[in-house]
């Protein structure tokens, strides 16, 4: 019986296979999450103007200036347009690729379309003096980029293994999306609660925050007590019936990330929002939504992957 590496001997190079394909993915996420935790230390450290031009630092240079805040902002974007060309090698390898699903190839093209979009939205914020919904929509749209690029990573490899997979429409998996609607809802409250804080991404320019702080901090903890809820629930059930499973300890990785995220949170909050802790805080985030987003896909899979595909 031939193997799906075997079937796809004589591709060029050894790009155009479903494992090219899992790598190029794995390797775009990777990415994309640094940018999110970079772009987190450009507004935390005030840096969001620190290069008065775009997308060069410097009208008259390619180069950016020896300043603190210009090399962090320019650091940020140097990552950005390298990300953008991974999702988008990932896109192109994923069209070529024979054997990869159509809708695995869509999200792909989705991911890459979605961070080729940062480049004009960054061009706007920093046009706008970093505009706070400008900036909350930016961050938004990176985390919507991180979410389907774990899809991608996590359909490539079950492709690239042989797996034949169909989720299962049952009341456990609608709880996994739950989950992943949640930790988005979380996310969203949380970058409201950014936006409305004392960080604004600049010292250059005075920039109205947006709303109260402490009521979107209200709103960010009730959103974290409903994605903890929804979290336990699957951990429960899988303690209980599946307790070998991958899914259970996806579930129980992504339940202590959740403690210590609290916790991280909750110490900022005490501490005056110290810069430097709400850039791990962010950093997190992004792993959590990761993290939630593979246990879904293992949770609504779960029946079709073999044991020794696990």
């Amino acid at each position: 019986m031939a193997t799906a590496d075997t079937a796809q001997r004589g591709s060029l190079g050894g790009v155009l296979t479903l494992r090219g394909f899992e790598r190029s993915a794995e390797i775009a996420l990777g990415l994309v999450w640094l940018v999110v935790a970079t772009g987190a230390i450009v507004r935390l450290t005030a840096s969001g103007l620190g290069c008065p031009h775009w997308p060069t630092c410097q009208a008259e240079s390619l180069s950016p200036p020896t300043s603190y805040h210009a090399i962090i902002e320019f650091g940020n974007r140097v990552i950005s347009g390298i990300a953008m060309l991974a999702t988008v090698a990932t896109a192109w390898i994923g069209w070529k690729t024979p054997g990869v699903r159509r809708d695995t190839m869509w999200v792909a093209v989705a991911v890459a379309a979605g961070t080729v979009a940062q480049v004009p939205l960054g061009g706007i914020t920093v046009y706008y003096d970093l505009n706070p919904y400008l900036v909350m929509s930016h961050f938004l749209l990176a985390m919507a980029v991180v979410a389907g690029g774990t899809w991608v990573v996590y359909r490539s490899r079950a492709q690239a293994q042989g797996r034949s997979e169909t989720a299962q429409l049952d009341w456990l998996t609608l709880v996994a999306v739950i989950a992943v609607l949640s930790c988005l809802v979380l996310v969203t409250t949380g970058a409201f609660s950014t936006a409305a804080g004392p960080h604004p991404g600049s010292t250059a320019t005075v920039i109205k925050r947006i709303g109260n702080f402490y009521d979107t901090v209200y709103i960010h903890v009730r959103a974290a007590a409903t994605y903890g809820i929804v979290l336990a629930i699957i951990a429960g059930w899988l303690w209980r019936k599946s307790r070998q499973s991958l899914a259970l300890k996806l579930a129980l990785w992504t339940v202590g990330l959740t403690l210590v995220q609290l916790a991280v949170g909750e110490y900022q909050y005490r501490n005056g929002l110290p810069w430097k802790v709400i850039a791990v805080h962010v950093s997190m985030a992004a792993t959590l939504l990761i993290l939630t987003v593979f246990l879904a896909c293992e949770v609504a899979y779960r029946r079709r992957i073999p044991r020794s595909g696990v």
